[in-house]
Order: structure tokens, then C-alpha cells, then sequence
């Protein structure tokens, strides 16, 4: 028993040098980089977690030697602002790791701090040659050009690229661009220029157009005006691109794009009448083009400008005349995508009769006060902001009258002169003498829009048909629809009411084109012009 009690203690004290030895070698990581010939091998990763992987004898001994820096009490604050790169050295089953700050505008001032957070300061020379490998990329500047095509911008990815970048020592170095050999497709877009832009101008670029396999066009991209097509389709894009090394400019190289783009034959323009009344309305066809890009001028300025709504390839709108609209000749300017269209239209004269109410100065106060004035305008300003349905509801039908046909008692645009209180405003609409209780039917389908009612106008419903023309009904119960719902022309909406200011049993109708009301006597008559 003594015997083996002396042979575990001559074993133990054997061990302990070799346990000492791991332990010390455990405890003390930051002292694999005093011996880089032990060290098998070092990853540098970068702020933007770029990692590089170094297993060259040479650049290992060059590494562990930045990281035996001078020891400093702290690193400066400033320096934490800039580009961080982790050094993480090998050695057997032990690593140790050193992050490192770092900024190409001070070369020289180069910190680290070690797993225990003590700081040091990297030798000049050495932090001078790290900058100028591979590894530093992330501290200058090799952004390549974006490529954006199209109305939308969409970025075209290079399909061939060679890149090179400025370091440190002015020379320059190449770099791994990503490409693609997806071909994107871009619908919106303009044929004149295909909404090529780039974030930095090359020194060169040449377009070539293919349609199929078919090369139709091969220019300089400061000298292209377009494709010309009869028909829309799809045309192969290819630029290629050159940026020459320059002053200033700390990356150079070329760049080869590839996309398909939708191409529209030239716009065209029309109008579906050369004269209109005050308060008509005429229609404005745009084949081959979308509204978005669709400009319009007036001269004289005729105070209003049409919304156009997209109808497949093409756009259509409305151009509202009413009783502010001085009589005369109009020059009409419409443009897209350089295509423009000139057409003259006559505004004759309607003529306009007024009417005196005379009701009671107390009354008139009350119900034309500046409040209620006020409530109704924002009424109207609500309805005219909302979205209007692109493209018609009630495509093909005709107006029906809202309610039975009986002469109109007040007409579009009259002066309408309050007496007592001496104020005077045109009417927008038409005014039935018409029964209380009376059914009132919706004159073309379409969404309510709104449901409410105000001290001027009293009840009122307020329909969209489409493409910014909505029809107003007042002095009716607002019981029968609610907003959002769709009604169809002829469906019962509401019955008369005498709510709002005006004589008794009068039903209160009008018509809007986007926010300008227009004759409801022209648009139930005539119907929507084509």
C-alpha cells in the first residue's frame, strides 16, 4: 500500500510541469502572436463582416507584428469613429483576437485594443501597408455606378464588369464585382430616352437596340433619341459603359447591361369637339401614352387642368368648361414623351339669367354664415380629393334624369342675389319644382362617395362614375345609401326633402368634372361626350 502511494505522488509531481504549462499556455492567448511561426493561421474581418483568410507564412509574420503595438492609457474617442477590422491569429487550439480602428485620411493613427481591452497604438509604417491589401477594401471608396432604367428606376445589375479602386499608395487595385445573367424586363418607360440614368456619368457609353436577334440601333448614348416603332413590344437594351481614370476619382473601369424594355409607338392626341359652351365638357383622347407623363397648357390659361386616367396603352380625361370660363379661342398644348399635339377650341357665350331672394335678412344670415359656408366648402374639397375610379362605371349607358322630367326652376350658373343681406353667388347646379317625398334615382352607375348633409345644401349624396365625373344630389334623406356602395343607373338613391336653404319642394341636382361643376342640362342631355 506505501508503495503505490509513492508511485502516485512521483506521477503527480511529474505532471505538474505539464500542467502548468497548458494552464499558462490556456491563461496567456495574447502571447500567441510573440511567437508567429507557431501561428498556423489569421482571419481579418472587416466593419462590413467581410472576412479574408491568411495562411501565407509572410503575411502572418506581417500581421502579428502590426499587432505588437505600443501600449497606450486609451485610444482616442474620435478614433472609434472609424472603419473596425477584427484580427483573430491560430495557434493549435488557441486563438487570440485584436480589434483594430482604422481611417485612410489618418494613415498613422491606427489603434487596437486585445480580448482584455488594453490599448495599444499600431506602428505607422506597418498600419501604411495593411491599408494598401486586399483586406482594407472597406475603407475606400469602389462603389460601381448604379444603372436605373425606367419610370420606376429600376437598377439594371452588370452583366460583364471590371473594377478597379484606388488604396493608400495611389495604385490600383481590382475588384470582385457581382454580375447577373437575369434580364429584367421594364414596362414604364420612356421611348425617347428609356430613363437611363446613371449614378455617376461614364466617360462613353454606346446603346444598342435588337429587336429579336435583329441589331436596329448602335449609337453613343448622348446621341440617341429613342426607338421608333409602330407597334409596342419589347426591345433588348445593351450599353456598355466606360469610366477612364481620372483625377478626382478613385475607381475606373467598364460595364456591360442587359434589359428588356416595353417600347410605345409615338402619342397621339385627340379632341371629341372644336367648340363647347360654358359649362360643357369635351374629351381628350391619348392613345400610347400614360398618364403620369401627359402635360397640358391652355392659352389664355383657362384656369383648369384635366386628370387624365390610364385606360390600357392609352389615357383619357375630361376638360371642364364653366361659367368663369371667358368665351373666346383657346390654344390647347398637350405633350408626352416629346410628342405634341396643338389644337385650337372655341368657348361660346351661354347666356346666364340671376334670381332675388328675398327671404329674411335673420334667416339669410343664419344659414349663409361664414361657418356654414365654410363646412360646405370643405365638404366639397373632401369629395373632389377623393380618388376617382380610373376608367368609367357606367361605360355605354346614357343619363337618365334623376327624378321625373319637370322644367327646371333655377338654372346652371345663374346670379343668385341674396337681397337682405347683399350678397350674390352663381348656382352650381339645376333646382326641380318637384313634389317632397319624390323618388330620386342615381343618373348613371357608380360608388357613393358621400352621405351627409350641411345648412346650405341640406342632405346630399354625392355618386363617382369614373375618371373624375360625379354627380351631387341635395335637399334629399340620406338614409337610403352609404358610402362605398355601388349603385346601378335607375337604382332609388333617396326621396326629396325641403332640408337646406331654398323654396319649398325643390330638389337640388348637379355634376362635377374633377373639381369644377359643369351644366347638368348639357351632361343629361347630351351624355358624357366620346
Amino acid at each position: 500500500m506505501k508503495n503505490k502511494i509513492v508511485l502516485a505522488v512521483c506521477v503527480a509531481v511529474m505532471l505538474v510541469p505539464a500542467i502548468l504549462a497548458i494552464f499558462l499556455y490556456k491563461r496567456k492567448p495574447q502571447e500567441i502572436i510573440k511567437q508567429p511561426d507557431e501561428v498556423s493561421l489569421v482571419t481579418v474581418t472587416d466593419s462590413l463582416s467581410n472576412t479574408y483568410t491568411v495562411n501565407d507564412k509572410d503575411e502572418i509574420k506581417f500581421l502579428t507584428d502590426l499587432a505588437n503595438g505600443s501600449p497606450v492609457a486609451a485610444i482616442p474617442d474620435a478614433v472609434y469613429g472609424f472603419q473596425s477590422f477584427v484580427l483573430r491569429f491560430t495557434r493549435g487550439e488557441n486563438t487570440a483576437s485584436y480589434r483594430f480602428y482604422m481611417s485612410a485620411e489618418m494613415p498613422d493613427q491606427v489603434y487596437f485594443k486585445d480580448e482584455e481591452d488594453r490599448c495599444f497604438k499600431a506602428d505607422s509604417l506597418k498600419s501604411r501597408t495593411f491599408m494598401e491589401k486586399a483586406y482594407a477594401i472597406s475603407l475606400y471608396d469602389t462603389a460601381v455606378p448604379v444603372l436605373t432604367v425606367g419610370d420606376m428606376s429600376t437598377v439594371v445589375t452588370p452583366s460583364q464588369i471590371t473594377w478597379n479602386y484606388s488604396t493608400l499608395d495611389g495604385k490600383y487595385t481590382p475588384i470582385a464585382v457581382p454580375t447577373t445573367t437575369d434580364v429584367k424586363s421594364v414596362d414604364k418607360i420612356s421611348k425617347r430616352t428609356l430613363g437611363i440614368s446613371f449614378s455617376r456619368q461614364p466617360s462613353n457609353a454606346v446603346i444598342t437596340v435588337f429587336d429579336g436577334e435583329e441589331q436596329i440601333v448602335s449609337r453613343l448614348l448622348e446621341d440617341f433619341t429613342g426607338v421608333n416603332t409602330a407597334t409596342a413590344k419589347y426591345f433588348k437594351i445593351q450599353i456598355s459603359a466606360t469610366w477612364n481614370e481620372e483625377e478626382g476619382q478613385n475607381s475606373y473601369g467598364t460595364a456591360t447591361y442587359l434589359f428588356n424594355a416595353y417600347v410605345m409607338p409615338d402619342a397621339s392626341f385627340s379632341i371629341s369637339a372644336e367648340g363647347v359652351q360654358q359649362g360643357g365638357v369635351i374629351m381628350i383622347k391619348a392613345s400610347n401614352a400614360k398618364s403620369a407623363g401627359i402635360t397640358f397648357a391652355s392659352e389664355p390659361d383657362m384656369g383648369v387642368t384635366p386628370q387624365f386616367y390610364d385606360v390600357g396603352e392609352n389615357a383619357v380625361a375630361y376638360l371642364p368648361t364653366d361659367y368663369f370660363t371667358q368665351p373666346g379661342e383657346y390654344k390647347l398644348t398637350l405633350s408626352y414623351d416629346g410628342s405634341v399635339f396643338e389644337q385650337k377650341l372655341l368657348v361660346t357665350e351661354y347666356k346666364f339669367n340671376s334670381k332675388t331672394y328675398s327671404t329674411g335678412e335673420t334667416t339669410l344670415r343664419t344659414v349663409f354664415s361664414a361657418e356654414n359656408k365654410a363646412a360646405e366648402e370643405t365638404m366639397q374639397q373632401a369629395v373632389w380629393t377623393s380618388v376617382s375610379n380610373s376608367g368609367l362605371l357606367c361605360e355605354g349607358e346614357s343619363p337618365k334624369y334623376p327624378t321625373k322630367r319637370t322644367d327646371h326652376k333655377t338654372g346652371y350658373g345663374n346670379y343668385m342675389k341674396l337681397e337682405k343681406i347683399n350678397e350674390e353667388f352663381r348656382h352650381d347646379g339645376v333646382d326641380y319644382e318637384i313634389a317632397k317625398g319624390s323618388e330620386v334615382r342615381a343618373i348613371l352607375s357608380g360608388t357613393v362617395v358621400y352621405v351627409g348633409s350641411g345648412a346650405i345644401h341640406g342632405g346630399t349624396i354625392v355618386i363617382d362614375h369614373g375618371n373624375g365625373v360625379r354627380s351631387w344630389y341635395s335637399r334629399v334623406d340620406t338614409t337610403s345609401v352609404t358610402v362605398g356602395q355601388s349603385v346601378a343607373q335607375g337604382d332609388l338613391i333617396a326621396k326629396t326633402n325641403d332640408s337646406g336653404f331654398g323654396d319649398a319642394s325643390r330638389f337640388h341636382f348637379g355634376v362635377s368634372v374633377g373639381k369644377t361643376f359643369v351644366s347638368p342640362l348639357m351632361i343629361l342631355e347630351k351624355g358624357l361626350p366620346k
